[in-house]
Parts: structure tokens; sequence; C-alpha cells
């Protein structure tokens, strides 16, 4: 009997290990968003046994998933030339071709990018993903996933310093999220880490009073970072303190959000905040700890320089062979383009003639036209412009007749504008100075000045907005 069982024993194994489709699904079911914050090995090590279970049978869901998470773990570890390797080698299966895994993949393609400071190829590979994700459906994932690529199109942009392109994208974010009818936790993550990202926005382009405005707006709302995650409020925060000469308050902030940062092994935010906490050393007068956390700067900054050049070389490399592809090709396009043009035009040459006559004569009478429209716009501009030196009382009626469309949105806006603040905006609208406005309505500059501040209140001009561009959009906005 002892026999017979021994004999079995290899056959219930074999049985056991069955490898299928449904087992390997039932364990990538098993991670979740969470696992790519826990214990790496594991993590790294049940993927890889996933992935080596997939190839055996050739499951192509397998293969892409697994590799596409061993490409984001070893992101997180900023060992950006495995993550490339596994994320090529997910790419090229069949169900990478769906056109959520395509989001995912040009995602972390990004993020490679972005680690390797190949900052305008990151920016090109999130918006790809923009007119893939408006295919997806339902409404709530592709709002979400719309709102995750603004907010790293976002990132990117603040890393380069381009201020403008940040703020745009981070409230592109914000608004987009801000569609869902039921925030998810994700959701409310997007939501609060791009509130956050539009306040570090603030206090780079030095607007202290609107970062305050807009971090009072954030702790107002329900929507929190949860853990670990709260580096980042402690980062903005200290990063106010510190614009604001709180030296000691920026400090406290910044070491809290060291120790998250840690938690979450996010070494390249380690590696900005010990530069942060650095400068605040300095400033305050405490050399020997600026120097201290500066020395710490150094060594993780060379740590990640070492891991960036690894995978920099070869990915350059690829990049320009990608675009001699690109442009060979459309240089192939171009020849037959232009021989396939050469053949039309020759046989259809006494008809282009033609109509080329015809048209020639149609532009010559437009040309004309337009000038002389010009030179009436211009007679007309002059003439506004004068009649507004001279306080004539006819300038409004005039005015109205160049600009016949400005007042009606002005008084769209605010129905109960008088005639003097119709005046007034119509003398920003020409793009008068507070002095020049005082010299020709014979009054204060001061009192200019504080009509213009009135004015803002009654059409809702936030006070970070130039006063002289709204009017001039005003077109375009209303």
């Amino acid at each position: 009997m002892m026999k017979f069982l021994i004999f079995l024993l290899p056959v219930f194994l074999v049985a056991q290990e069955k490898i299928t489709p449904q087992s390997i699904d039932a364990e990538i079911n098993k991670f979740t968003s969470n696992d790519e914050l826990g214990n790496s090995a594991q993590f790294i090590r049940d993927n890889i046994r996933i992935l080596e279970n997939s190839q055996k049978i050739s499951y192509s869901r397998g293969i892409t998933v697994s590799a596409l998470n061993l490409s984001a773990r070893y992101t997180v570890l900023n060992d950006y030339k495995k993550s490339l390797e596994y994320l090529k080698l997910g790419e090229k299966e069949q169900y990478a071709k769906d056109n959520q895994v395509q989001v995912r993949i040009k995602t972390l393609y990004s993020v490679n990018y972005f680690g390797m400071n190949l900052y305008q190829e990151a920016a090109n590979s999130l918006k790809e993903i923009i007119p893939i994700v408006n295919k997806i459906k339902p409404d709530s994932v592709r709002l979400a996933r719309l709102s995750s690529t603004f907010v790293d199109i976002g990132k990117v942009y603040l890393d380069k310093n381009q201020l403008d392109s940040a703020s745009i994208y981070t409230k592109k974010a914000i608004n987009t999220v801000l569609q869902l009818k039921d925030l998810t936790p994700r959701s409310q993550m997007l939501l609060a880490w791009s509130s956050l990202a539009l306040v570090e926005i603030k206090i780079k382009e030095n607007k202290i009073d609107s970062a305050e405005i807009y971090l009072k707006s954030f702790e107002a709302r329900p929507e929190r970072l949860q853990g670990n995650m709260n580096f980042k409020q402690y980062k903005v925060t200290g990063m106010l303190h510190d614009r604001k000469k709180e030296y000691d308050l920026a400090i406290a902030d910044y070491q809290k959000a060291i120790e998250m940062a840690k938690g979450l092994n996010y070494t390249v935010e380690i590696e900005e905040l010990y530069k942060l906490v650095s400068g605040a050393y300095a400033k305050r007068g405490d050399k020997n700890s600026a120097q201290e956390y500066f020395q710490k700067y150094i060594i993780i900054k060379d740590s990640l320089e070492s891991a960036k050049q690894l995978a920099l070389e070869g990915t350059v490399k690829e990049l320009i062979t990608q675009k001699e592809k690109n442009i060979k090709a459309k240089n192939k396009f171009l020849i037959y383009g232009t021989w396939t043009a050469i053949l039309s035009m020759v046989i259809s040459m006494p008809l282009i003639i033609t109509a080329l006559r015809r048209k020639n004569k149609i532009l010559n009478v437009k040309e004309q036209e337009t000038q002389l429209l010009n030179q009436k716009l211009n007679l007309a501009f002059e003439n506004v412009i004068q009649m507004a030196k001279n306080n004539d009382p006819e300038f409004l009626a005039r005015f109205q007749e160049v600009y016949p469309e400005f007042f009606p949105r002005l008084l769209k806006v605010e129905p109960q504008l008088l005639n003097t603040d119709l005046k007034f905006c119509a003398m920003l609208f020409l793009n008068f100075s507070t002095k020049d406005i005082a010299t020709f309505t014979f009054i204060q500059p001061q009192s200019v000045q504080t009509k213009k501040n009135r004015l803002r209140k009654k059409l809702n001009i936030s006070s970070d907005e130039d006063i002289y561009v709204w009017m001039k959009n005003i077109n375009d906005i209303y």
C-alpha cells in the first residue's frame, strides 16, 4: 500500500501544480494598488513567478500584467534599465493592445523618461494617452484616467520649471476629477494630490497669497492623502513656511515629510526634501545642519545619477533610431507625394493656370478690401483714443460703434454697470495706464486705483489676474 502511495505522489504533485490561465488570473487578482508600496523583494519574486508560468503556457495577459508590474516596481526602485526591459517585454504581447493597458504602458514610459530627465519625451508619452483615454468607457474610468494623466503632465512641467503649463494641466486634473459623481478612494487621492501640486506651483511662482488660499481650500475639503502619502502636504506647508521666513516651522514640516517619504521608498522625493531642509537650515544660520543634509542630498543625487546613466545611453540610442525611422518614413512619403503631385500637375496644367489666374484676381480684390478695412480700423482707433484723451462726451457712443461687442459682453457679466463703469472699462481696454486715466479724466491716480479695485469686485476678477488682459480677452472668455 505504501509503495502504491509513493508511486502516486508525483502524479498528485503534478496535478496540484498544473498551470492554467485561470490560476494565473487568480494570482494576479490578489495584487492591489497598495502592493506597489509594500515589500519590494516579495512583490518582484511573485511577479517573476507569474511571468515565468505565463510564458510556459504562452498566456498573453499573464505575461503583460506581470511584466508591467515588474516595470512599475523597478521605477519605484529607480532601476530604469530593468524597468524598460520588462516594459518592452510586456508591450510585445497581444493583450497589450487593449486601450487601458496601452494607457499603463505609455504612463510607465513617461515615468522612466521623467526619471532619466528626458522631460520632453515624458510629456509626449503622456499626451499620447489622451486620445486613447477618450475611447475608454464608462465615463467614471475615463475621467479618472484623464485626471491622472493631467496630474502627471503637470508634474513634468513643474520639474522643467515651466510653471504656466504646470498650472494649466494641474487645474485640468482638478476640474476633470470633480466631474465624477462619486469619488472613489483613488479619485479622492488624485484630487488631494493635484490640489497640493497647485499649491506647490503657486509657491514656486512666488504667489504666496494664492498658495495659502489654495491650501486652505484643500484643508476645507474632506479628501485627504492617507498614511505616508501625507508627505506631500508636509512638503508644501514646509515650502510655504520657508518662503515666509518661518524656518523652524519649515524644517519641522520637511522632517516629517522625509520620514513619510522614506516609508514609501520615494528616493526622488527624499532627494528634493534633503535639499529643501538643507536650504532652510542655511537660511536660519545653522551651517552644520545645512551641510549635513546637503551631504545626504549629494549621496542620493549621485546614486540616482548612476541609475539614470545605466539606462540613459541605450534609451537615447533607441529614441534617435526611432526618430530616424520616422524621418525616413516621412521622406519616403514626401518623395512619393512629390512625384504624384508632379504627374498630376503635368496632366492638369492648363486647368491649374486658369484657376490660378482667377484666384489671383480674387486675391487682389480681397487684398484691396483688407487694406481699406485696416485703414478704416486704424483711423477709427485713433479717433477713439483722441476722444478719450479729450474727455469727449461722445466717447462712449463712438467706442460702441468701433467695438460693438464689448459693452454687451461686459453687461452680460454684470448688468448693473453704470456708464461711468463702462467708460472706465473702455479706457482699460484701450490700454490707458493709471496715470493716463487720471490725467484725461481729471482725477487723482489713487482714485483710479480705487476704481480698479471696485471694478474687480463687480466683475469678479481675481487679484492675481491682469485686469488689462482680462478686458482684452473678454470676447474669448464669454
